[in-house]
């Protein structure tokens, strides 16, 4: 009986703070893209807001810790939500203008399904749906992900 070669399921993921893109690749036809939004909010301004800090004798104190710690648990929450998207994916490509992606990156590595699936992590600039597209599919169809996918299934092998 003859096994059965099943297409291998890709994903691109272009993100940066407030945004992902992940395009889903079957075989080498575009499954699906999905768009998702971040809650993390960025600088909150108030109508009528004065200094960003108080005074209290000499000392000077500020809520910066506390934003910064709620920015990182909604940033974690974001990755979190780009994962859930993610199960059942063979081979990953994440590219992006900023630090995001490093810190998915840094989150996929310690999910124990999708450990060793990252093929390349890579900067980018921004990009529409469209444009991050066009970059997955050329990114798979390129030497350098067939390079990467020789070395694993030696890697596979040794093991």
């Amino acid at each position: 009986m003859k096994k059965l070669k099943l297409p291998e399921h890709k994903a691109g993921i272009w993100l940066d703070q407030e945004t992902a893109y992940i395009v889903h690749v079957l075989g080498n036809t575009v499954d699906k893209v999905e768009g998702l939004i971040s809650d993390v909010e960025s600088r909150v301004r108030m109508a009528g807001e004065g200094k960003a800090y108080a005074r209290y004798g000499h000392a000077f104190i500020d809520n910066q810790e506390k934003t910064q710690h709620r920015q990182h648990n909604q940033r974690q929450h974001f990755f979190k939500e780009i994962l859930s998207h993610l199960k059942g994916t063979d081979f990953l490509y994440l590219f992006g203008p900023g630090q995001a992606k490093n810190g998915l990156q840094r989150l996929i590595e310690k999910d124990h399904d999708l450990t060793g699936h990252i093929a390349k992590t890579a900067a980018a600039d921004m990009m529409n749906k469209r444009l991050a597209v066009i970059e997955t599919l050329a990114y798979f169809k390129s030497e350098d992900y067939k390079q990467f996918k020789k070395e694993r299934r030696k890697a596979m092998k040794a093991v």
